[in-house]
């Protein structure tokens, strides 16, 4: 089926859209319109902060949000480069078990977080997906066990300082290729 997220109700709903509902494949197929962040909207998938202003700093206390297992810290920069144009279409999406993972951007482009809940497998549950542009303002810390697209930056390239707990094993991140079709969309009076 194909999807969108209705603001007025705030849930996602089965697009009124003219046309196929199922991808070339023969899977579903998921369009979802991104808007702003906020904490509030993006509280079931994590923590937004914005950088401190007029302060002297600004606690992220849930950026520490670890298994007993992921017993290191890791910190690291990350280049993404800009999105050329929208719509984007997602083909896998991930997540971390044992820990929180915050991202602290570097520059001045506006970014995307594409996010959704487990189904009861623990696969993506598509029906979930919220897609949200963030300013470089925006601090964001995707909890635990939450679906997530990589990075996606829009305007120009720009690299995250990126924190997150760590096992040292190879299961700190998951990876889940999409049989079905994800197109992510900017609305036309776009924010």
């Amino acid at each position: 089926m194909v999807y969108h997220w209705n603001n007025k109700v705030g849930r996602l709903d089965v697009c009124p859209c003219q046309g196929s509902q199922f991808s070339m494949m023969g899977s579903p197929s998921y369009t979802i319109s991104v808007e702003p962040l906020s904490a509030a909207a993006f509280a079931p998938f994590g923590d937004v902060a914005s950088r401190p202003t007029g302060e002297r700093r600004r606690y992220l206390p849930t950026m520490l949000n670890r298994a007993d297992e992921a017993q290191s810290f890791s910190f690291w920069i990350s280049s993404a480069a800009a999105l050329r144009r929208l719509p984007l279409r997602a083909t896998t999406l991930e997540r971390h078990p044992y820990s929180a993972q915050t991202f602290v951007p570097l520059g001045s482009a506006r970014y995307l977080a594409v996010v959704c809940g487990a189904d009861p497998g623990g696969e993506p549950d598509l029906t979930t997906l919220r897609g949200f542009v963030a300013g470089p303002e925006h601090i964001v810390t995707y909890a635990r066990n939450v679906w997530h697209h990589p990075m996606t930056v829009l305007d120009a390239p720009m690299e995250f300082a990126v924190a997150m707990g760590v096992t040292g094993r190879q299961d700190d991140d998951v990876f889940f290729d999409l049989d079905a079709e994800v197109i992510v969309v900017m609305p036309a009076a776009a924010f």
